[in-house]
């Protein structure tokens, strides 16, 4: 097993232009071999939602204007080096002011707070999942890539209009915290 790996962590508003601009893969490789990285994690969707690609499962970052996680992976496998790709599944800022009804709501009173600077953390019992599938469907499809990391998954509860709604079509009380856990657990597991 390879123990020198990287987490190359990219998040970046989609106020900011040029994104990658300066990429040099020659650059870029000779980092690698500097650090004798074995393994990088490269990004195909960070926590504000966009691609670092060209996507039809998703957009690509207004401020990009090629394929960069393609680049990575084309470099890094070059020179030997693995590449996981991450896609932000629980995190996604561009859906999340799209969509309000799929973010989630972790208590039955708490309402979604757009004052504070924060991520919203959207619910996987909302299209929201199919929407989170066909993007990381596309990745593997598309590219050559060693892995998926997805990061902020979990079971977790939620009182969000879809959760509370699974429940009262089930004929139980939404409310009960009890039956919120138990669907958290059933919607983690769900695909």
């Amino acid at each position: 097993m390879k123990f020198r790996q990287v987490h190359l962590d990219f998040h970046t508003s989609e106020k900011i232009d040029g994104i990658g601009s300066n990429f040099s893969k020659e650059q870029f490789q000779s980092a690698l071999k500097t650090g004798h990285v074995d393994s990088i994690t490269v990004f195909s969707k960070c926590h504000h939602g966009w691609a670092y690609h060209p996507s039809e499962a998703n957009e690509m970052h207004p401020g990009l204007k090629f394929d960069l996680l393609g680049a990575e992976i084309e470099a890094a496998h070059e020179i030997g080096v693995k590449t996981p790709v991450y896609l932000s599944a629980g995190f996604d800022e561009k859906t999340a002011r799209r969509h309000h009804d799929w973010i989630r709501r972790p208590t039955p009173d708490q309402a979604v707070d757009w004052i504070t600077p924060q991520f919203h953390e959207l619910c996987m019992n909302t299209p929201y999942l199919d929407y989170l599938l066909a993007q990381i469907e596309e990745v593997v499809q598309k590219y050559d890539c060693d892995g998926i990391f997805l990061d902020i998954v979990g079971v977790r509860t939620c009182y969000c209009q879809h959760c509370v709604q699974t429940l009262l079509d089930e004929g139980k009380d939404p409310y009960d915290e009890k039956n919120a856990a138990e669907l958290g657990e059933r919607v983690y597991v769900k695909r």
